[in-house]
């Protein structure tokens, strides 16, 4: 099993990332899977140019780090997405390289996959949710979201993911799921 996890974090180690460990280890308790990390923050990935080119020829013309990402993908039975919300949608990070999947999904690289999309939030997470939900039915992905608050509001304070019992509970019982299946 390939599992590909892109990170949208910038920051290493934070809430996104427990989610990812969480899932991964529970994950591998139950099936050995070869894992492939992306930390987007740490790769050159240039913007897209809205050439078209890929819909013409299945390749995006850019040559960057995204072609490591095409790559992987192309082998991936599980695609990890893990961001923090930042004013209510995706890090710059992971938008960048989700403009860039263009190419992949021009020649069904996206068709048949399973998504796991692990998002921490202080406010509002929907927008996203709602991005997944509208586009992963028309690939035939299958599709399984996790979102996790970090914010309580009644006491203003930052709740690290890894006191969000429910949440990485619900991470490892995915994995498990995933795993056996």
């Amino acid at each position: 099993m390939n599992i590909v996890v892109l990170h949208g974090s910038p920051r290493k180690n934070g809430d996104s990332d427990t989610l990812v460990a969480t899932f991964i280890n529970a994950y591998c308790e139950v099936q050995s899977a070869e894992v492939i990390h992306f930390r987007l923050n740490d790769m050159q990935i240039k913007p897209c140019q809205g050439c078209l080119r890929c819909m013409q020829r299945g390749i995006c013309c850019i040559q960057d780090d995204m072609q490591e990402i095409y790559s992987a993908f192309s082998t991936a039975d599980i695609v990890v997405w893990a961001s923090p919300m930042y004013w209510g949608y995706l890090t710059a990070q992971m938008k960048l390289a989700l403009d860039r999947m263009e190419s992949l999904v021009c020649r069904d690289g996206w068709k048949g996959k399973t998504f796991v999309v692990l998002l921490t939030y202080h406010h509002h997470v929907q927008s996203t949710v709602n991005f997944f939900e509208r586009v992963c039915p028309y690939f035939e992905t299958d599709l399984h979201i996790v979102p996790c608050q970090t914010y309580d509001h009644s006491a203003d304070r930052h709740i690290p993911a890894s006191e969000k019992v429910a949440e990485l509970a619900r991470c490892k019982e995915l994995a498990r799921l995933l795993a056996r299946n």
